[in-house]
């Protein structure tokens, strides 16, 4: 059988500007200006969170790169658009380049114990949609669908065992969270760390409108049919494939976000202009 090759197109990221001891100064990328200037994309300061995640190329030994731009990459399957993920590697809690944990998504993080997990979110962060990042999007993963018996039938995943037990979750704040279990789970943060992560959360703000507990079973159901599907659960599981990153409509915190339908030969990534980290110039 002959198979096509993909060519997954996106844009390379531009940068801001942070000088040292001072309020922030952000520069706008040229790549998104027009629609800064239409009104129809914030600007820059009312895009990125208040304490975004600032990378200084030049103490890497690295220079910032040209704004715009394309990447060409031939995939092999349609279902290799899992590969952005890979190469974008937002997460949690993140490998440096000497391999310690360091914090990425989250503003912090704080382990007792190896047992007890706090983690805090970035305020002001948003999805690329711009619809606000925060503990809601934690609870509705832990209540909608890891321990919810309709979504997620085989129960928690292995991650979040320690001799079959389950964490307590707690929200603390709208932007802390807390994991503890009454024995250590030194696998919690390497897991969430991965190139096919633990995901925590999910942009509830989408998703609610495919789960029952938010929307009409009845009309989900009938949606789901129509689509060549079982029920409202499949429907749901269809919308929220977070690791294929096939549904150009499910909001990303990944610094590039998909544009196209499947099934395609050709898919489309674009940058998420509400994405946490900036370059130090």
């Amino acid at each position: 059988m002959k198979r096509a090759h993909l060519s997954t197109i996106f844009l390379v990221i531009a940068f801001s500007a942070l000088p040292a001891n001072a309020k922030p100064t952000l520069i706008e990328t040229p790549f998104l200006a027009a629609e800064v200037q239409a009104g129809t994309l914030p600007s820059v300061g009312l895009r990125v969170p208040t304490e975004m995640d600032v990378v200084d190329l030049k103490q890497q030994g690295k220079t910032p790169g040209r704004h715009g731009g394309k990447l060409n990459l031939l995939m092999g399957k349609q279902k290799d658009t899992k590969m952005m993920m890979v190469y974008g590697y937002s997460r949690l809690i993140a490998y440096d380049g000497k391999f310690a944990f360091i914090p990425d998504i989250l503003k912090s993080f704080d382990v007792r114990e190896q047992r007890i997990f706090t983690f805090q979110l970035r305020a002001g962060h948003k999805w690329s949609d711009g619809h606000p990042f925060t503990t809601e999007d934690f609870r509705y993963y832990w209540e909608d669908i890891a321990t919810d018996g309709n979504i997620t039938s085989r129960g928690l995943p292995q991650a979040l065992l320690v001799d079959g037990e389950g964490p307590k979750f707690e929200i603390l704040d709208e932007t802390t969270v807390r994991y503890t279990w009454s024995k250590p789970n030194p696998n919690f943060v390497p897991w969430i760390a991965r190139p096919r992560p633990l995901l925590l959360y999910r942009p509830a703000h989408y998703l609610k409108q495919f789960h029952a507990k938010y929307s009409n079973e009845a009309k989900l159901n009938e949606i789901a049919r129509k689509e060549n599907k079982q029920n409202w659960t499949q429907l749901h599981a269809d919308r929220d494939r977070w690791y294929r990153m096939d549904n150009p409509d499910r909001p990303t915190l990944q610094p590039w976000r998909n544009t196209t339908k499947p099934p395609s030969e050709r898919f489309v990534f674009k940058r998420n202009p509400f994405y946490h980290r900036a370059d130090r110039n």
